[in-house]
């Protein structure tokens, strides 16, 4: 659910159509200068594409630099999210059309790879780790399989709560008697979810289609852990490898949501963003806070206007409870069909190389960048943004990750609990209900009933 509130703006849309798109094929052919045509897919529903697009121009340089006759062309696959564009993708690679690389969200890795479908990239990842310049941490995980990888980061990233400064200075101005302080970036010292949770009433006002919001956060499966860690609890599974989303953390945290959504009303449900999603809402100054993803950076500051904007950490349980973030790592894949698999890791490993993530992490897409050569010029590029001076608070959430335990029936898991979601919000289910319900649905996909 990382990209639940990734919705791509009509501008985006023409943006990205506008650019040259390669056809798809049987592997892309070669151009007139006999270079190997390598398309990569990428999913035209993301507000992102002009990172990455950037990103392979600057790969083609040094593809030609080095003397390379490997060429890497977009396949833009129209899609509405990334389970549709996984269906396409996967579609793709049995037909032996389409892009033989391309990006897929974490979550579908471990489908990918158990249904042999992607090819084994422990080559490159090897190379690119013996250099000493890459974060050898960042290629473990959903992508690996009994000693094998098969994907390649493309960088790390994690949540933070976004707060319109604007809004809070308007209320303290109307109401000096009881002004409201702004979120605490101390990741080891975050505000706590009941101060979040009064801060956001008092900043709930209006009504209807102009309704303002305190808060908008997703109580989705992807963040369960985080606020549960947060609460003081494990995430989804404890150390020994046991579900334990039935337990007093999650209880608490998913309360807290009830507490806001239900009784307070002080943030927006499915319902209410169902025309214009949350994100748009907090960028239009109609929520005052919103806890998303780094990856939101670049558009939060193109489109917010005058509104001054800050970042904080996670909300926590207790007063000084150090903060978690979650975190994500999406990946680049090569398909196991490909008709040119050499020149498809010749277009990975330039998709790699610190040209191109520079690319990437300077329109402040892609997260983290992976080559550790390569994060202060993502960090300064946040410098010269509306977010001039959070650095620090974006840098301490990637101090204190919690990763999403991402599996082959985790999807399945998660669609399910999405949709009785709305039975939750809605008030015909009780809370300690809809947790069991989460816990039962984890425990059935863990032992193959679902």
């Amino acid at each position: 659910m990382k990209h639940i509130f990734k919705k791509l703006s009509m501008l985006a849309v023409a943006a990205v159509m506008c650019c040259s798109l390669a056809a798809c094929g049987k592997g892309g052919g070669t151009d007139k200068d006999g270079n190997v045509i390598v398309q990569m897919s990428l999913m035209n529903s993301t507000n992102e594409n002009p990172g990455w697009l950037a990103m392979i121009d600057a790969a083609n340089g040094v593809l030609e630099r080095d003397g390379e006759k490997v060429r890497i062309e977009a396949e833009i696959i129209m899609t509405d999210s990334w389970d549709q564009y996984y269906t396409k993708v996967t579609s793709n690679i049995l037909g032996k059309i389409g892009g033989t690389i391309g990006r897929i969200a974490e979550s579908h890795m471990p489908q990918m790879v158990n249904k042999n479908q992607i090819a084994d990239l422990t080559e490159v990842r090897n190379a690119l780790v013996e250099t000493g310049e890459y974060a050898a941490d960042a290629f473990e995980g959903v992508a690996v399989k009994d000693g094998k990888y098969y994907g390649l980061p493309s960088g790390t990233q994690h949540m933070v709560l976004y707060y319109n400064k604007t809004i809070f200075d308007e209320y303290n101005k109307a109401h000096p008697e009881a002004p409201v302080d702004y979120p605490s970036g101390d990741w080891n010292n975050a505000s706590t979810f009941e101060e979040i949770r009064e801060t956001a009433k008092k900043l709930t006002s209006g009504s209807g289609a102009s309704k303002k919001f305190g808060l908008s956060a997703g109580p989705y499966l992807a963040y369960a852990g985080m606020y549960a860690k947060n609460s003081g609890g494990d995430n989804i599974f404890n150390a020994d490898g046991e579900c334990v989303i039935a337990t007093k953390p999650f209880y608490d945290v998913y309360e807290w949501f009830e507490d806001m959504l239900i009784t307070d009303k002080s943030m927006p449900s499915t319902s209410d963003t169902q025309t214009l999603d949350a994100m748009a809402r907090f960028l239009g100054g109609n929520i005052a806070m919103i806890i998303d993803g780094v990856w939101q950076i670049h558009d939060i500051c193109k489109y917010t206007g005058d509104s001054e904007i800050g970042v904080a950490a996670i909300p926590v349980a207790a007063s000084g409870n150090v903060s978690y973030s979650t975190t994500f790592a999406d990946r680049f894949w090569a398909s196991r069909n490909s008709p040119h698999p050499k020149e498809d890791k010749i277009a990975l490993k330039a998709l790699m190389s610190a040209e191109a993530i520079t690319a990437l992490s300077s329109k402040q897409i892609g997260g983290f960048p992976v080559r550790e050569d390569c994060v202060d010029n993502y960090l300064s590029s946040i410098e010269s943004t509306k977010l001039a001076g959070y650095v620090d608070v974006i840098k301490g959430g990637m101090a204190h990750k919690v990763s999403v335990p991402y599996s082959t029936y985790y999807n399945i898991v998660d669609q399910q609990i999405n949709q009785k979601m709305a039975t939750w919000i809605n008030g015909d289910m009780s809370t300690k209900a809809f947790v069991d319900f989460m816990d039962e649905t984890m425990k059935k996909g863990m032992a193959g009933k679902l």
